[in-house]
């Protein structure tokens, strides 16, 4: 199980890498060439967005696994180790059951994308491609919350994620 997390953390680090790096590259070329040659770069804007998708719902597992997702912990921090044991079953399950709920969604929605042919205007690309990144990121982001779980069940500390504990 250890191998597989460690490879699925490692294609999640080189897509989230590359694609910042791929984005960058190509808005920047697209400026210069803007300002140099007066020509825009015509799939550039395609590019970029589809980037942002699949850096967006690439990073859900990611920053779930890492603990660097939003929190708002007032009241968790506040709380004995006890209520904060029972805040964070609370809080992965149902987190972990909406991902799931969102993944089924995402999945229904891009099978009809899928059926409806669209492609995008420049580079002519199924939009179904680039929106298949979305249901699995969220069934990425409900494992690692489910794995949270479970390892809050398991072990006597508090874990904000699978590597990190709550008093780090």
């Amino acid at each position: 199980m250890k191998f597989l997390d460690k490879t699925i953390s490692k294609i999640e680090e080189v897509i989230l890498g590359y694609s910042v790096i791929i984005m960058a590259l190509i808005l920047i070329g697209n400026v210069i060439s803007r300002s140099v040659f007066n020509r825009s770069w015509t799939f550039a804007e395609e590019i970029g967005q589809a980037l942002i998708i699949i850096m967006t719902f690439t990073g859900i597992g990611y920053g779930a696994k890492k603990a660097r997702h939003i929190s708002m912990s007032a009241i968790f921090d506040i709380l004995p180790d006890k209520g904060k044991k029972i805040f964070m079953y609370v809080i992965t399950s149902v987190t972990s059951a909406t991902m799931f709920y969102l993944a089924y969604l995402a999945f229904v929605y891009v099978h009809k994308v899928q059926m409806l042919g669209r492609v995008t205007p420049a580079l002519r690309i199924p939009i179904y491609l680039i929106y298949a990144i979305v249901p699995i990121g969220f069934v990425l982001g409900g494992i690692q919350y489910a794995r949270n779980f479970w390892i809050n069940i398991k072990r006597k500390e508090v874990y904000l994620s699978t590597e990190k504990k709550a008093r780090e």
